[in-house]
């Protein structure tokens, strides 16, 4: 029986998708603002604007198929009208993520495959730690947040709503970001970010 809706019709939602097949679920369908053709097997319902119409005939749960890739995402938007609707988005941790029992989830946030959350760390909602980011012990995500494959967080570190951590990047034990932050990918903070804004670099800097 199907048990999930997908929301998004890009490479996230591919993702989403699979992660989702290969821990049992069924997907009934995607809504996209474009028809893509099936995903995986997963076929097209219409376009997002349909959902209040298409609610009475799907499934209870749903999930976040949209990625991020700058602060100012949709995705708590999205979110914000789902749960309006009645849907439910719980925390999704992916078959091959390693999550320890004591970490804190908000709801619609997604652990991916080969990405590692370590004791006492907790997350906001709409978060997305992706393809081999790892997040340390007692570190504190805000809401709408994405952790870029790659991407490392050492113990203690504190990331902002809608922060954006690129491919790569690194934040060492303790700092803070602000929210409204993106990290370049590749680069290292070494130190408390209080101004919103794009950093790059090693040691991380604020670009004009």
């Amino acid at each position: 029986m199907c048990d999930f809706v997908v929301l998004g019709g890009g490479g996230h939602a591919r993702v989403i998708i699979h992660g989702l097949q290969s821990l049992g679920h069924q997907v009934c369908g995607y809504t996209a603002l474009e028809n893509v053709g099936a995903l995986r097997g997963v076929p097209y319902l219409g376009s997002d604007m349909l959902l209040a119409e298409l609610k009475p005939q799907l499934p209870e749960y749903a999930a976040l198929g949209i990625g991020k890739v700058v602060p100012d995402s949709l995705r708590s938007g999205l979110m914000d009208r789902l749960f309006r609707l009645g849907f439910r988005l719980p925390a999704l941790i992916m078959r091959y993520a390693v999550v320890h029992d004591d970490v804190d989830l908000g709801e619609g946030s997604v652990i991916l495959d080969g990405a590692i959350v370590v004791s006492g760390s907790r997350l906001g909602r709409a978060c997305i730690i992706n393809t081999h980011a790892s997040v340390d012990h007692d570190c504190v995500i805000g809401d709408d947040v994405h952790i870029a494959p790659g991407g490392t967080l050492s113990g203690g570190v504190v990331v902002g709503n809608r922060c954006m951590i690129g491919t790569g990047a690194k934040l060492i034990h303790g700092v803070r970001l602000c929210d409204d932050c993106l990290i370049g990918a590749g680069s290292t903070v070494t130190r408390n970010i209080d101004v919103p804004g794009t950093y790059v670099g090693t040691p991380a800097r604020r670009l004009p």
